[in-house]
């Protein structure tokens, strides 16, 4: 089958897209025809061999969309031949672990990534446990699905289950145009909560007002994001923060909250180590927090929402298969507004 895989770390010249052996399928598992496979950080991290220091060569493409071609026959599920399903991304063991044994399947020690640990979704074919396969609507394109299961399962977890936003809340929503955060953008609004997001250019800032954003900070037109936040919520600060760019923002984050305010955080794409004024937490206080690991019982929340049209996947560019390379170089400009989908 035609796939885009890697088989040494490096630049985008590294991406090969050529055969490899079509999956067989395993107990208890579904194949799927994919036809459509999100771009994320995480790709361009596992590339250059920051995300990733397993076996090469290694199929790409975490974020999967497709049609189920085969289910095996002692497969627990209620899919059939012809469904059209994404892929919850996250492999977790079969109920032996302690964790999974008490329900708490987001810190299993033995789960595996598609995309990363096994392979991924930039190829014609891919096997996953069926228990990871969720329906979609028949209507729905493939792109605008692909473009859905990571980017809504951890804003979903990061603001719901982490930061636990009430409707009343004030949410500082860091850099509007990446995936996850025009996401949280949705589930923050959807939620009743006002929304303060950032963005750079001015068609990223009206696309974010489009999706729900109630104010929008041009971050670089402002010598401080958290003086301008002040200025937005009449000197308070806002009660959360969701950060998904790591050390660029950190301490403008906390500067941003109100006292009892929580900051939680999913992404590290400006850098991972900042120094941090401590009288800050201490002073007012804070509650800092990581996304961490995301479980079956989240994500199922989440595709119910998306099944009712409640959520929606917000697809900036799709891309043949041969042309991953471009679309990793789109992203890493960062010239869009959404998700980058790979369709095959």
């Amino acid at each position: 089958m035609k796939a885009v895989y890697i088989s040494q770390y490096g630049g985008t010249d590294v991406l090969t897209c050529g055969d490899r052996p079509e999956p067989e399928i395993a107990p208890g598992e579904v194949m799927l025809r994919v036809r459509g496979s999100a771009l994320n950080r995480l790709d361009i991290g596992m590339r250059s061999g920051r995300g990733y220091q397993g076996p090469l060569p290694r199929i790409m493409g975490c974020d999967v969309a497709g049609e189920v071609v085969q289910i095996s026959p002692d497969a627990d599920t209620n899919l059939s031949v012809g469904d059209h399903v994404v892929l919850d991304n996250r492999v977790k063991c079969a109920g032996n672990c302690e964790y999974c044994i008490q329900g708490l399947d987001q810190y299993c020690p033995q789960q595996k990534r598609l995309g990363v640990d096994l392979d991924g979704g930039h190829a014609e074919y891919i096997t996953a446990p069926a228990i990871n396969a969720y329906k979609v609507r028949d209507d729905m394109s493939f792109p605008e699905a692909a473009s859905l299961p990571l980017a809504c399962h951890t804003a979903w977890h990061c603001l719901v289950t982490q930061a636990q936003i009430q409707p009343w809340d004030e949410v500082l929503i860091h850099a509007a145009s990446s995936g996850v955060a025009s996401m949280g953008i949705q589930i923050a609004k959807m939620m009743g909560c006002r929304v303060i997001t950032t963005a750079g250019v001015d068609w990223k800032i009206e696309k974010a007002r489009e999706i729900g954003a109630d104010e929008v900070i041009n971050y670089r037109e402002t010598d401080s994001i958290s003086r301008a936040v002040m200025e937005l919520t009449n000197g308070k600060g806002v009660d959360v923060v969701f950060d998904v760019v790591g050390a660029d923002v950190w301490e403008e984050s906390m500067l941003s909250l109100k006292p009892n305010g929580r900051l939680v955080i999913t992404g590290v794409t400006s850098g991972a180590r900042t120094e941090m004024n401590l009288s800050v937490l201490q002073g007012r206080p804070l509650h800092l927090m990581g996304s961490g690991g995301r479980s079956r019982r989240t994500f199922g929340d989440v595709m119910t929402l998306v099944n009712r049209g409640e959520l929606r996947g917000i697809v900036s560019q799709t891309f043949p298969l041969e042309e991953v390379a471009e679309a990793h170089q789109v992203m890493e400009d960062r010239e869009f507004f959404g998700k980058l989908v790979i369709e095959s």
